[in-house]
């Protein structure tokens, strides 16, 4: 081999050495996603719950019955805390005294929950202020669902009649 062919394939060999040392150009490009916080919310029966009847009588009684399901939804994601709660009117007849809500109490029942959430039942036997009946514990998107019993004390004596009065019941 000549000696011009040879620098010329040297040439081409330091060539190639030199573009396989040299770095491509790159550069990073930042990626992200955002998850955003669901709500909190509390679904409750809107029907009328009757809790039955019974006689009149010269006793004290207490008369109950179950109101529908309550359903506390969180999709608030994580680890999360809420507590659900209940608040009552007086039972009001169409004429004569109130029963009032200090007179009513609140039993959840046994609570169906997803497996992200352990919910606690607080037995209430006065609904006169806002009072905490259920409360979770999640670590994730959550469901805790129960039927409670409401159970009214009917003083002595009470006329006959139709008492109604309105559960309020919320979550936070």
């Amino acid at each position: 081999m000549s000696r011009s062919k040879w620098l010329s394939l040297a040439g081409a060999l330091s060539l190639v050495a030199a573009l396989a040392i040299v770095p491509l150009a790159s550069a990073a490009t930042p990626m992200s996603f955002t998850l955003t916080a669901g709500a909190l919310s509390i679904s409750t029966p809107m029907a009328n719950a009757i809790l039955g009847s019974q006689v009149a009588s010269t006793t004290s009684s207490t008369i109950s019955g179950t109101i529908g399901v309550v359903t506390v939804t969180d999709q608030r994601g994580g680890t999360t805390t809420w507590t659900a709660s209940a608040i009552a009117t007086a039972f009001t007849p169409s004429g004569g005294p109130a029963d009032p809500a200090s007179n009513v109490s609140y039993f959840a029942g046994t609570i169906t929950q997803t497996a992200t959430v352990v919910a606690t039942a607080i037995n209430v036997s006065d609904l006169t202020g806002t009072s905490a009946v259920v409360t979770g514990a999640s670590t994730g998107i959550s469901t805790a669902s129960w039927n409670p019993t409401i159970s009214v004390i009917v003083p002595a004596n009470f006329a006959p009649g139709i008492y109604t009065a309105a559960i309020t019941q919320s979550v936070a």
